[in-house]
């Protein structure tokens, strides 16, 4: 129920136009330079998939990534429907980047992810609590270098296309 919850909240999101806001906002910001727009959306959906359901997080930063690249001029106004397919090839780190932030961020948090909140479940029945402070002691320094490196990676991917 919960994510049922949270994936209506997205499409209200999508509905009242906050996330096409935020798109025109990305496009004010960093104009064309999908390096930057994909270095901020790896730390940004990063930190957010930190503290919320990344599934959900995800749903909301494609519409909004897509919007972005309408907004860039990168792919016709036809890319926000379901089904396109012609994301030219310059594109696509940005949408790495993205997946990266938010498979890697939930690693920072107890509540970043399911799977962490199933481990601690066992550490609990096995007598070992882990509280959310003792998580994230060891799980933010370890997702801020898994993120670093993803930066490298999404920076190679660019370097490569050029």
């Amino acid at each position: 129920m919960f994510l049922g919850a949270i994936f209506c909240l997205v499409q209200a999101f999508t509905q009242t136009g906050l996330l096409q806001g935020l798109s025109i906002k990305l496009y004010q910001w960093f104009g064309t330079d999908y390096a930057l727009v994909a270095l901020a959306l790896l730390a940004g959906i990063g930190l957010l998939s930190s503290l919320l359901a990344n599934i959900p997080v995800v749903a909301a930063a494609l519409v909004m990534t897509k919007g972005y690249l309408v907004a860039a001029e990168a792919v016709p106004e036809l890319a926000l429907g379901m089904g396109f397919t012609a994301w030219p090839a310059e594109t696509l780190p940005v949408f790495i980047a993205l997946m990266f932030g938010a498979t890697l961020g939930g690693n920072a948090t107890l509540i970043g992810a399911s799977a962490n909140i199933v481990t601690v479940g066992i550490c609990a029945g096995h007598g070992e609590k882990v509280s959310f402070a003792r998580f994230s002691r060891y799980g933010v320094p370890i997702t801020l270098v898994q993120l670093a490196i993803s930066a490298l990676y999404v920076v190679g991917l660019f370097w490569l296309a050029r």
